[in-house]
This record gives structure tokens, sequence and C-alpha cells, in this order.
């Protein structure tokens, strides 16, 4: 039996009146009667005497009532429920990363000042490796990664919004004799030191660039770390030289240099959202970061 018609009956019992009924519930007369009469015939039993003047629940109408006014009321109750879980759930942002130094300076600010324009908007921020934040992304755990438009190309369904673009450079310790050359080009870096990130937390363009410089030079010293966060301490402690972008390294010490590849690639930096994500309140977020950066 549908929940319109028992609301019906139920206002029927409350009312004692069809008309009455018919103008809560924005119905006309006919069809209340209409409604109440496909319920006893239902339930096989006469639920109201009717006369000119109201409509009198009989003795098993009144059990009826009794026994389905709760459930009405559970059943709106559950409605309320999820209705306010949905909105609660439409107002927080997730957004996935990984652990930069760029993104651990520019997200709070972010935040912070989008908090401004809408207060009731909440976020999680969640840091895991780029593969990790693939699937994150995919199974809509996150509304927004931050990443290379490289390293999102491999994602199917989704859409791309540029932030920034950016050159490879050298993070060069200053005690280096390559800190002071204008550009660097691939062979400068033989017999140097490197730290290099590893493949599950580089970006597909690091990666690439990795990989020349691995091929180019006939000796490396390669020290391997898992995390970006690593690699820029082992440049702090002149344990050798790295490569970075400005949305990956941010507020440098002065005993580091940033040095530009001859021939680096354009790198674009951006937003990656599943292409049927609709919530606006994600888009104005993304259009909010563009006039950031």
């Amino acid at each position: 039996m549908e929940i319109n018609k028992l609301r019906v009956f139920v206002s029927v019992i409350e009312t004692q009146n069809f008309t009455r009924t018919a103008q809560n519930l924005h119905l006309s007369q006919p069809s209340v009667s209409y409604i109440i009469k496909a319920i006893e015939d239902e339930i096989g039993q006469q639920l109201f005497i009717r006369n000119k003047r109201r409509v009198v629940p009989t003795k098993n109408g009144l059990i009826f009532y009794n026994q389905i006014k709760p459930l009405i009321n559970k059943y709106y109750l559950a409605l309320q429920s999820i209705q306010i879980n949905e909105t609660q759930e439409a107002n927080i942002i997730n957004i996935g990363c990984a652990v930069t130094p760029y993104h651990i300076k520019t997200i709070p600010d972010w935040i912070k000042k989008f908090s401004l324009k809408y207060p009731k908007v909440k976020f999680n921020v969640t840091i895991l490796d780029h593969n990790k934040l693939k699937q994150y992304l995919e199974n809509e755990d996150i509304d927004i990664f931050l990443t290379s438009e490289g390293d999102a190309k491999d994602l199917k369904g989704t859409t791309f919004y540029p932030l920034m673009t950016d050159h490879f450079f050298a993070l060069v310790p200053q005690n280096n004799p390559l800190a002071s050359k204008r550009q660097l080009t691939l062979t400068d870096f033989d017999r140097q030191s490197l730290i290099f990130i590893d493949n599950n937390i580089a970006g597909v363009e690091l990666i690439r660039l990795q990989n020349k410089v691995k091929n180019t030079c006939q000796t490396l010293n390669i020290t391997y770390t898992n995390d970006i966060a690593s690699a820029l301490i082992l440049v702090n402690a002149l344990q050798g030289i790295t490569f970075g972008l400005n949305f990956i390294y941010i507020g440098l010490n002065e005993a580091l240099t940033q040095v530009p590849l001859q021939t680096s690639p354009e790198v674009t930096y951006g937003a990656v959202i599943n292409s049927h994500n609709e919530r606006k309140i994600v888009k104005e977020f993304i259009k909010f970061i563009q006039n950031e950066v």
C-alpha cells in the first residue's frame, strides 16, 4: 500500500472530514473518497461510517490507525534523516593530493579564504600516493585530485581544470658549483649525487625526466626517496640535487638555489574531478583556486 494513500487515511481519521483532508493535502474531495474506498477494499474491512456532517472511524478503523500512524511517523523521520545527511555531505569538499611543501602552504590558505565566503562548507584532505588517489577519485571517495595534467591522462571519465603551468628546475645546494649556472643541461648532472622520487609518488613528467637523466649520464650517485618531503630534507642536508616545480616546492631556504633546465617540457598543474560530478560547491572551489594561483 502506498504511503500517500496511508497519509490520506490518517488525515481522515484526525479531521473526521473528507473536505478538510482534501484541503490539507491539496486533493479533490472525490479523490479522498476514492482513496479511502480503495484502502477498505484492499484490506477487506470497513474503516469509516459516513454521514453528511462527518466521517466516524469504525473499531477496525481505529485499530488500523493506531498501528499505521507510528509507521508513517518513522517513515518521515527516516526520510528527514537522509535529507539532513545529504545536505551535510553536500557541504563537504574532499581533496586528494600528495604531500608537498606547496600543498602544505597553499591548501590551508585556499580553505581559509574560501570559508570566508562559504562558512558552512567543510573540508577533508586525503594524503596518499598518486595511484591510490586515482582509485579514490574513480570510486568517488574524493571530489578533487590535485596533480599534473600528464599524471591525470590515464583517468577515464574525468575533467581537468588547469591551475598553472611550469618548467622543471634543479634544486641545488649553494655549495655545489652547478648552483652558479644560469641553466643546466642533462649532461651537467654526470658524476653528481642526485635524489630521485620513487615512481609511486612522482608524477609521470618527473618520472620521464629522471629516466632521461639516468640514460644521459654515465656516472650517477642516486638516492631514491618514497616522498617529496624526504627529498627536500636530503637536499637541505646538502646530500645532493633533486628536480622540482613551483607547484611542488615553495618557500625554500637560502641554502638552496633553483636552476632552470635547458630542455624542460611545460608541465600543467590542476584539479581533476569526475566528469559526472555536478556538485556546484566543488566547481565553485575550483573556480576560486584558479583565481588564487
